[in-house]
């Protein structure tokens, strides 16, 4: 359907009513005009006719042929119209256009007979005569009580036709005059009503629902039209209102989607993704732009997410499962609900999805703790009561043997007290860190390593390795002594344990661009890369019979590391098979 503009529907129809009404007009008009132009001549020729014959009847007789057609002459130019005399047996004596001998006779025209049967004749008929058409009425003239002849008068109605046609112009003309004003008046009109209505519909395409200070629309003189008016002005105002809710609703929901580590993904009843957060971007490494509007199963291909989409939909009911997802080796637990709206219609189902791998890691890691926990002090604790109970139900005669005996008991105890007091003091370092209870001061590395290597250097002379610092004096960095000193004292006894006699040892002290590092540097027999990442793990060993005839209770490099912590920095290690290990601690510098 063509649409056309409001003031195209009014004004056609407006010069349409105002035409049809001047047609009107004119047609009544000249219907009007004929009439009457047609009465008056009727009347014209009754009174001319009747004037002349009651002049005729005032003469005794009727005059002589020449005579009485020269008084038709004289008559037909007074009153304008023709006159004619006809004797009862229709022989014409008397006419003002023709020579009454060359004309016919009359007494069969409808007019005459008429005249006598009844005492005035009419007709409009052509003149066999003048050859045109002609109004005729004719009246009997009785002299002395008898019809002594008929007198007949007549006009031509090609003169009414041309006053019928002049006035016919007239009036077209000024029919259409009026119907041009009519036109103007119109255009006028339909543009002063369709005016504000185009305003309305400009302003309201216009309109900008985040600007409060926005003009209203206009208001008009025309009723109906302000009413709209202020209707559309309430409406606008209600609009704004609701849109600035749910634009603020929108913001705040896309706020606390976006700041939520959770990954959150809502699908509709089809299954198929309508909303995602950034962190659930991140999560699967999609696009949410990409991907709404898409069947969950195209974008998410995970059996376990799918298998809780399925089973929320079906219980209708909050769904708890555990999903991993193999590529990036983490394990999720979705939690999954049904989304309903206010009739109770079931909308669709929102997941959220919370990473529980570093639990699932801290799991693992109590399990392996406790179980390296039980490892560490079962072999002692065995050792003790094995050769406790030998002491006390068998006597032992030999006394070297019984010294062996408690020298290896001895030896025992002293292991697991040395495991228990590492263990004490790694869990008192993680509760100063957690609860901010370490206290930071400047303080020179070099004071550092040189305590740490006094501590250290009877263990190393044992074995008649040489401890080396190179450390320039002026380096500081913030810092706990006693702990950093014992994270230091910590790598110094393993390289000093796992190194060759007669090698080295070197201490260093590096200022790096924004950390300090605090280096020990041995040429053991070098640790391969695949150990590398769990080194500082408790109870980690790379050779745990070494270790343990070595006396270590694999707690040292945990030590070492939770200090570091302490210290807002961390640890690294170097080192390749046959080429000996660096241990680092950096710290933060200022």
């Amino acid at each position: 359907m063509i649409k056309k503009r409001l003031i195209w529907h009014i004004y056609p129809s407006y010069v349409i009513l105002s035409l049809l009404a001047m047609a009107a007009v004119m047609v009544t008009a000249s219907r009007i005009a004929r009439s009457f132009y047609y009465e008056r001549t009727d009347q014209q020729l009754s009174s001319a006719c009747r004037l002349i014959t009651e002049q005729l009847a005032a003469q005794p007789e009727l005059l002589p042929g020449d005579a009485m057609n020269a008084l038709c002459k004289t008559l037909a130019e007074k009153s304008g119209c023709r006159v004619t005399v006809i004797l009862p047996d229709g022989l014409v004596i008397g006419d003002s256009e023709r020579d009454p001998a060359t004309m016919d006779k009359h007494q069969n025209r409808e007019e005459v007979l008429a005249a006598v049967a009844n005492g005035l004749g009419r007709s409009e008929r052509p003149s066999d005569t003048l050859k045109q058409d002609m109004m005729y009425v004719a009246v009997p003239l009785i002299l002395g009580g008898q019809h002594r002849a008929t007198v007949r008068t007549a006009l031509s109605l090609n003169q009414v036709d041309q006053a019928l046609t002049s006035m016919w112009w007239q009036t077209v003309w000024n029919g259409l005059f009026i119907a041009l004003v009519a036109g103007l008046a119109a255009l006028l009109i339909s543009r002063r009503i369709s005016h504000p209505l185009e305003q309305i519909r400009e302003s309201a395409a216009s309109w900008h629902w985040d600007d409060p200070a926005e003009k209203r629309l206009p208001s008009s003189d025309i009723m109906e039209v302000d009413t709209l008016t202020r209707a559309l002005n309430t409406m606008r105002d209600h609009l704004r209102t609701r849109v600035t809710t749910i634009k603020q609703q929108h913001d705040e929901q896309s706020t606390l989607l976006s700041c939520m580590t959770e990954a959150v993904l809502a699908v509709d009843s089809q299954k198929k993704l309508i909303k995602m957060n950034q962190a659930a971007e991140a999560l699967f490494q999609i696009q949410a732009n990409a991907s709404l509007g898409k069947n969950i199963m195209e974008v998410i291909r995970n059996a376990d997410l799918l298998d809780l989409v399925n089973q929320t939909f079906a219980s209708g009911a909050p769904e708890q499962r555990e999903i991993f997802l193999p590529d990036v080796h983490t394990y999720l637990l979705g939690s999954g609900s049904v989304l309903h709206s206010a009739d109770g219609r079931r909308l669709g189902a929102v997941v959220a999805l919370n990473d529980i791998t570093h639990m699932r890691k801290l799991e693992r890691m109590r399990r392996d703790f406790v179980a390296d926990v039980s490892h560490e002090l079962r072999t002692p604790i065995t050792s003790i009561l094995g050769f406790a109970e030998t002491l006390s139900t068998s006597p032992v005669e030999d006394e070297a043997q019984r010294e062996h005996f408690l020298d290896i008991i001895h030896k025992q105890s002293m292991r697991l007290q040395t495991i228990v007091e590492d263990l004490l003091a790694l869990s008192s370092i993680e509760n100063e860190t957690e609860q901010g209870e370490v206290e930071l001061h400047a303080g020179q590395i070099a004071t550092v390593m040189r305590g740490a290597v006094q501590a250290c250097q009877s263990q190393a002379d044992e074995k008649q390795i040489q401890l080396e610092i190179a450390c320039p004096e002026p380096l500081q960095a913030h810092m706990n002594l006693h702990l950093l000193q014992q994270a230091v004292m910590n790598l110094i006894g393993n390289a000093v344990k796992f190194s060759e006699p007669e090698s080295t040892v070197t201490i260093l002290g590096v200022e790096l661009e924004e950390e300090i590092a605090l280096q020990v540097r041995d040429q053991g027999a070098g640790i391969g890369p695949e150990h590398h990442t769990r080194l500082f793990e408790r109870f980690y060993r790379v050779d745990k019979g070494r270790s343990r005839r070595l006396g270590g209770t694999g707690l040292g490099l945990a030590i070492v590391k939770h200090i570091a912590l302490a210290h807002n920095g961390r640890v690294a290690v170097e080192s390749e098979h046959g080429k000996g290990s660096t241990f680092s601690i950096y710290l933060p510098k200022g």
